[in-house]
């Protein structure tokens, strides 16, 4: 099976290339080698900010169609989109152009933010999930929030994977008295980081007084900031920004508890790879992570907007070596079979079902065009 991947490169105009993102994407090739497969990146106008986001699909869709020519040449049979909006709003297009079927994975943000705007990026999205051939959530709870706008028939969950590093090594231990409770992720409110730090204030009236590290950057830092100076907690919170993905794994392999009540999480991918260093993982009940931590035994699911029930769990976890032994390694367990190979098997499995579905006879040697997710 010969597989064609487009990605869409966004760039800006004006004062838009001034954008750090969209500078930092002005510099990838427009054609690249990757694990042998050719990738092709056509750029796309895009605006800062997501202004006129209802029209991206339209952009999007003139950008990929100069490529029409050679994907007929190459016999494409299948177009897989990642997020529904823009890119499988253009997906759907180049399928029509091409007379084959397309498919949209969804990560999150099309029902968390796409669905949820009741305009004309909710009605897009709605409009290509409904003539999707397939929808691919990648957690329970993401195909949950799809039910109403996807038939049970068409939707499948195939998990993400994570990639398997025996490697780690624990990051150089800068708090050798300190029990560090670690959190990675964008600094939005969403990922539930004011519940933490009221955990904190909550927990040091017992006695029990960690260093939560933070990693990311985002708009909430300067509120979390003064949140802490307010609470009496500076010392005890240590914002580090942005790290290099080598020395996130260090840390979470040197934290004795990973924390990150977020409310919106389609799967979950930083949970995962912090159970794979065996550390004791606390996130959300409800959401995508519930899919792989098993309360109480693989890790820990707290209810959305509750401090006090998360103070109990991270106190019961510091306070006791033995439960976070054995929680980190029923949680490496876990996620042993999140991998890569695992996510290509299932999704070779629903690519045939859908070409078989459509008609084609050999659907085992057939080209692939894969859109990966645009901006957001």
């Amino acid at each position: 099976m010969k597989t064609v991947v487009i990605s869409p490169n966004p760039v800006a105009w004006g004062i838009g290339r001034l954008h750090p993102r969209l500078k930092e994407r002005a510099r990838v090739p427009r054609e690249d080698i990757r694990d042998g497969i050719s990738v092709k990146y056509p750029r796309v106008v895009v605006l800062p900010r997501r202004i006129l986001f209802q029209h991206s699909d339209a952009l999007f869709y003139l950008s990929l169609r100069r490529l029409l020519p050679e994907l007929r040449a190459a016999g494409i049979q299948l177009v897989h989109a990642h997020q529904a909006m823009p890119d499988g709003a253009a997906a759907r297009l180049i399928a029509r152009d091409l007379g084959v079927p397309f498919l949209v994975t969804v990560h999150g943000l099309d029902v968390h933010r796409h669905l949820a705007d009741h305009g004309p990026v909710a009605d897009k999205t709605r409009a290509t999930l409904g003539a999707a051939a397939a929808v691919v959530a990648v957690s329970t709870r993401v195909a949950t929030q799809l039910e109403h706008a996807v038939a049970a028939e068409r939707l499948a969950v195939n998990h993400n994977g994570i990639s398997i590093d025996h490697d780690v090594v624990p990051a150089d231990d800068a708090w050798p008295d300190k029990q560090v409770v670690l959190s990675v992720s964008r600094l939005i409110a969403s990922k539930g980081h004011a519940d933490i730090m009221q955990a904190l204030a909550i927990m040091r009236a017992s006695g029990v007084q960690p260093l939560w590290v933070i990693v990311g950057e985002g708009p909430q830092r300067a509120t979390l900031e003064a949140r802490a100076r307010a609470l009496g907690l500076r010392e005890h919170v240590h914002f580090l920004g942005q790290q290099p993905h080598a020395r996130v794994l260090g840390l979470m392999a040197r934290a004795e508890l990973f924390v990150l009540p977020s409310w919106e999480e389609g799967f979950g991918l930083v949970y995962a790879e912090a159970m794979q260093q065996g550390t004791a993982t606390v996130a959300c009940a409800g959401e995508g992570p519930a899919d792989f931590i098993e309360h109480g035994r693989s890790g820990f699911l707290a209810p959305a907007h509750d401090p006090h029930a998360l103070a109990d769990i991270m106190t019961l976890c510091l306070r006791s070596a033995d439960v976070r032994r054995r929680v980190g390694e029923a949680g490496r367990a876990a996620v042993a079979d999140l991998t890569w190979q695992r996510n290509a098997e299932r999704q070779l499995a629903i690519y045939s079902r859908v070409l078989e579905q459509a008609g084609c006879a050999d659907h085992t040697r057939g080209d692939l065009h894969c859109l990966p997710e645009g901006p957001t």
